[in-house]
């Protein structure tokens, strides 16, 4: 997602700032083998479709992520050249044969989705020894789940260098021609409930590739893929909207400081600047780059002098990149899913041969202009339909994606209930007793989530939340 960056470095042109934070990224990952990817990783690929990987009880599960029915494997893109998205699926540990199937998403652009499966919501955690331990809050509790590497040279998903993926017209054509996919090799769960969820970037990901599913069910009249629901944490969605709310984090709930009155007030100055350049990216994509920019370095930049992580300020950190923040647990299960036992335990090695890596910098170049584009329109056509739900969850200590405008965009989507929804009254989101969040809900169509004592990535600040809220929703309970 939008990283920070200082108003101290102003003197620099803004297109060196981001070169040299996504070096700087690049290192922080341990990902220096980057180029032996771009260049050489695909030379084995060619002409060739991945063997697939079947995980049974039988398997160590300190190696191999806990004992629930799972596979790791590729599907070939028909759409593509030569992509091959790699996933990695585990069946519910409570009625696979009944129970929906999930989605799953990571944003970035370029951060895989086995990083999200490893260290929030997946079956297990990586322990220092790079041994794994179980997640008993894991989202697969009540429902079958795919952890997708996407876009193309995510993660373990590799592709043509001359087919590289750059928007979400080939984000959303990829995720529907994989689900085929995977539906040809699992018929059992074609007609299932099926809900898409992702966070940060899958703001994009999500709603892009719900409306190709839903725009395809229709002219099919009847597809192999159910959907039924989508749900988004943290997300970058319309990016008009949330850009009018970036500097409302100022007055937050765990009394940080975050900027003086001189910083706030040339920040707000800018704001306005960020906010008609974001406009004018919707209908002039020239501009779309110089709007991320901008407001990367003149608003949200404003924040970096707290020394506070910007994905998580009840923590410090006084990294310029948040991803340093997180660095141990990085490469725990970088080291993890490199070591030679799990990679054949994937079957990835004769796929792909280099090092995986946690986000792919190239990736997140190629989708640059995509960045500022705004997604809400899809999220409006499908709550149009009733068997279609809508579930938005923030952890409110995030400043890169935070609740305030999480909130806002929520309810500025025009869908046949917006006025209901504008003025439901919020309620308290209870797990064991305890005051977890706020809830803003309509007839368990749209609902909004306020998850307290969380940051970007709810699920991993607050792992029991998390579970009981997407649970419910997979359920159609109200919140």
């Amino acid at each position: 997602m939008v990283d920070e960056s200082t108003p101290l470095y102003s003197d620099l042109r803004a297109a060196e700032i981001y070169r040299q934070r996504r070096i700087a990224k690049i290192v922080a990952l341990g990902t220096l083998t980057l180029v032996i990817v771009v260049v050489f990783g695909f030379a084995t690929t060619a002409n060739q479709t991945p063997s697939l990987a079947t995980v049974t009880d039988a398997d160590d599960a300190t190696t191999v992520c806990g004992s629930a029915a799972n596979e790791a494997g590729y599907i070939k893109l028909p759409n593509k050249q030569d992509d091959h998205y790699f996933y990695w699926f585990f069946e519910s540990r409570k009625a696979p044969a009944t129970d929906p199937l999930v989605l799953w998403l990571s944003g970035g652009p370029g951060v895989s989705s086995l990083l999200t499966l490893l260290s929030e919501n997946g079956p297990c955690f990586v322990s220092e020894d790079l041994s794994t331990e179980i997640n008993p809050n894991s989202w697969n509790t009540e429902a079958n789940v795919i952890w997708l590497d996407q876009p193309t040279n995510v993660g373990y998903s590799v592709g043509s260098p001359a087919d590289v993926d750059h928007d979400e017209n080939d984000v959303q054509e990829n995720i529907f021609w994989f689900l085929q996919g995977f539906m040809d090799k699992h018929p059992e769960l074609q007609d299932r409930p099926l809900f898409l969820a992702g966070e940060s970037y899958a703001g994009h990901y999500v709603p892009a590739a719900a409306h190709k599913i839903y725009q395809e069910n229709n002219t099919a009249k009847k597809g192999r893929l159910n959907l039924q629901g989508i749900a988004i944490g943290n997300g970058l969605v319309n990016t008009v909207v949330q850009s009018k709310h970036g500097l409302d984090m100022v007055d937050n709930a765990y009394g940080v400081k975050l900027m003086d009155d001189e910083t706030l007030a040339r920040a707000k100055i800018a704001e306005k600047q960020c906010i008609s350049l974001v406009r004018a990216c919707q209908t002039n994509s020239s501009v779309c780059i110089e709007a991320a920019e901008f407001c990367e370095l003149n608003v949200m930049g404003a924040y970096v002098g707290a020394g506070r992580n910007m994905m998580d300020i009840r923590q410090e950190c006084t990294e310029l990149d948040p991803i340093y923040c997180y660095g141990d647990m990085v490469k725990r299960i970088t080291g993890y899913l490199n070591s030679d036992t799990v990679r054949s335990y994937l079957h990835v090695s004769g796929v792909h041969p280099a090092p995986w890596q946690a986000a792919a910098a190239d990736v997140e170049l190629a989708f640059a202009a995509d960045l500022m584009k705004t997604f809400e329109q899809h999220v409006e056509e499908l709550l149009g339909d009733s068997s279609v739900r809508v579930l938005i969850y923030h952890g409110d200590a995030d400043l890169v994606c935070n609740w305030y405008g999480g909130l806002a965009w929520t309810r500025a989507l025009a869908w046949p209930h917006q006025k209901e929804f504008q003025t439901v009254e919020e309620h308290v989101f209870e797990v064991d007793a305890r005051d977890t969040g706020s809830v803003w809900t309509y007839a368990k169509r749209l609902t909004f989530l306020r998850v307290f004592n969380a940051g970007h990535m709810a699920a991993m600040d607050q792992p029991e939340v998390a579970l009981e809220m997407i649970n419910r929703f997979l359920r159609n309970e109200e919140l």
